[in-house]
């Protein structure tokens, strides 16, 4: 589980983790500020052209597994799994 102040990317030459600094703190744990721009994982969904529901939501799991207190790690990446398959159903459909 990461702090909400924790950058979760790194860079060539930066430490592995970086603590961002307090003014520029995410707006909630989707918001993440990088290269000095705010976004959310739904800008990161549409980015990429993710459109299939179940495969958006497996994604957020996947993002964030036991990080909203909601839930244990194992739970999300459980609903993350279950997610991928409802979507690869959906994708065999044609819906």
């Amino acid at each position: 589980m990461t702090d909400h102040n924790e950058v979760l990317y790194t860079t060539p030459n930066a430490p592995e983790r970086t603590t961002i600094d307090e003014s520029a703190k995410p707006k909630s744990k989707y918001h993440r500020i990088i290269k000095g721009v705010e976004i959310d994982l739904y800008d990161v969904l549409k980015a990429y052209g993710v459109t299939c529901p179940a495969l958006a939501h497996a994604i957020k799991k996947a993002m964030l597994p036991g990080a909203r207190h909601a839930k244990s790690f194992e739970q999300d990446i459980n609903e993350a799994i279950a997610s991928l398959e409802r979507a690869k159903e959906l994708a065999e459909s044609g819906k």
